[in-house]
């Protein structure tokens, strides 16, 4: 934002819409963790879909507002215009479920990125509730 207003550049592309869909938030546990305390798990999950739901019902400002103390250096103004600028491309998911093909998306991210050798099976490491 500084350097725009400071007329020194501009944006030419979004990473988050060129990016496409990928899944940023996500937990671990183990599978007997998960059996022993699903409530936790549940908590967890509708906590991640209450900050979810916030963003998609709230001004922009009142996102910025909500999460200003994080970005010290940020002012309200030039926070509230990049909040605009994720919502402007979407960025943002509405539930907290995830594909296979965002799964697999960000794996081939990691993977050209080194950090990741070898693909794993969605199946093999999500946890669906049966």
């Amino acid at each position: 934002m500084q350097i725009e207003q400071q007329g020194l550049g501009y944006v030419v592309a979004s990473i988050g819409e060129l990016g496409g869909v990928v899944p940023y938030t996500s937990y671990s546990a183990r599978i007997s963790y998960i059996e022993k305390h699903p409530d936790i798990i549940e908590k967890f999950t509708r906590a991640i879909q209450k900050g979810l739901d916030f963003v998609h019902n709230s001004s922009d400002e009142e996102v910025a507002s909500a999460i200003l103390d994080f970005f010290p250096d940020t002012s309200l103004n030039d926070l509230t215009g990049v909040v605009n600028r994720y919502r402007s491309v979407d960025a943002w998911p509405t539930t907290t479920e995830f594909s296979s093909e965002s799964f697999y998306h960000l794996q081939e991210i990691m993977k050209a990125a080194n950090e990741l050798d070898e693909t794993v099976k969605y199946e093999d490491l999500i946890y669906i509730k049966d």
